[in-house]
């Protein structure tokens, strides 16, 4: 590894220590209390709910070092904040997604809710749509598929208490509290959305769903990508030209590319960058020795990309000058208490010759046909393992793709 990279490394490992989350004094511990019965049918009722207005994150960070703020004006009642959510890095596009999407999911509850408990303790939760959510609460840090990016999730029992923690993006999370009333048959579920400014609380009644009253079914949304290519995803093309947009409707995460930049011939069906694509190199880069203490290996993770590839039908080149290939970075950093942090990022990089919009002549560029990112926080013990499977999860979802758009 030359100098420079050593330094870049050396600054990344300590804006990660300062970024990730210090208050994780429960995770990695057994639960505290033997766990309460959730299970059952469960409608919203929503007369006993609080549906706030102002719902969602955007509070002002409040400087002078302070890490507990109180902020009575946004349903926090006054109440601390964790001294742990500090945001010292931007969020990635995936996680600024992903709270997106746990906020509207905190604004639109369920109207109803059917949780199991399985055999080893893990509990499945499922709305009326059918989407089910697999949680552990052991105190360990896992990992919770959503529509961008799986999202680090912490679940345990707490005092009769379900406490599961979505660790959205720096500085933000979501929490949910699920108790169950002894005096009626009730399910409580408090949704906070926690950041360094203050909080947002709501409290939302569920009731037992008898089978003469079953919860009204509500239609599944008509599906669409959750990730909006980016031009620098799309080698040497553009996008097609979109009429306007209605009132209201979200806008686009990329800036438009002047038509005069697509070629006659563009193909302009979805994946049509990847179509073609058999054959990939893999490059892991290298480990620094706190990734080495934290239970990470350099050959481990690019057997296990190579694996996940091999397995969708790809083909895997090694030690050749592949223009098209995943890579994978981890930078760790080791804190207090036998605590490791990482952030992981896993990429589809080629290269093409395009025409720039402004420029008049094709250039070798390089470009990010997929990518996904994340960060880890947790015991020595158990942080590989942890970090593992969230690449290993990002490289099966790149083949997924791949494979798709070349049936």
């Amino acid at each position: 590894m030359g100098e420079a990279m050593q330094t870049r490394r050396t600054v990344a490992a300590a804006l990660l220590v300062a970024a990730c989350v210090v208050g994780m004094s429960g995770q990695g511990k057994p639960a505290a209390t033997a766990p309460v019965d959730l299970d059952g049918s469960w409608k919203l009722n929503r007369e006993l709910s609080q549906f706030p207005s102002d719902l969602g994150f955007g509070m002002d960070v409040v400087g002078g070092g302070k890490t507990t703020m109180t902020d009575p004006g946004r349903g926090g009642g006054g109440q601390s904040v964790s001294p742990g959510l500090v945001a010292n890095r931007p969020a990635s596009r995936e996680e600024a997604q992903n709270s997106r999407q746990l906020v509207d999911e905190v604004r639109n509850p369920p109207a109803s809710l059917t949780i199991a408990a399985q055999s080893g303790g893990a509990i499945v939760v499922t709305d009326e749509r059918g989407r089910a959510r697999t949680y552990y609460p052991d105190g360990r840090e896992a990992f919770t598929p959503l529509d961008a990016a799986p999202v680090a999730t912490v679940a345990r029992w707490d005092a009769g208490r379900l406490i599961i923690r979505y660790k959205v993006e720096p500085g933000r999370e979501v929490r949910y509290t699920v108790s169950r009333k002894a005096t009626a048959p009730q399910l409580v579920i408090q949704a906070e959305l926690l950041e360094r400014g203050g909080r947002d609380n709501v409290v939302r009644i569920y009731e037992p769903a008898t089978p003469a009253e079953p919860p009204a079914a509500v239609p599944a949304p008509q599906q669409t990508p959750s990730v909006i290519p980016l031009p620098s995803q799309r080698p040497g093309t553009a996008p097609p030209a979109q009429a306007p947009l209605p009132a209201g409707a979200p806008r686009p995460l990329a800036p438009a590319v002047p038509a005069s930049a697509a070629p006659a011939n563009l193909d302009q069906t979805p994946g049509a960058e990847l179509k073609g694509l058999s054959a990939l190199g893999v490059v892991v880069e290298d480990l620094g020795a706190e990734a080495a203490s934290c239970g990470l290996k350099q050959e481990a993770i690019e057997a296990a990309a190579a694996k996940s590839l091999s397995a969708a039908g790809l083909k895997v080149l090694r030690d050749t000058d592949e223009d098209t290939y995943v890579y994978i970075r981890v930078m760790t950093a080791a804190a207090a208490a036998g605590t490791c942090i990482s952030r992981y990022d896993a990429f589809v990089y080629s290269y093409t010759a395009a025409t720039m919009s402004y420029g008049s002549r094709p250039a070798l560029v390089q470009v990010s046909l997929l990518n996904r990112g994340g960060m880890a926080a947790g015991a020595v013990k158990t942080h590989g393992e942890s970090v593992m499977r969230a690449l290993t999860q990002y490289v099966d979802q790149f083949a997924a793709q791949i494979r798709d758009a070349n049936k």
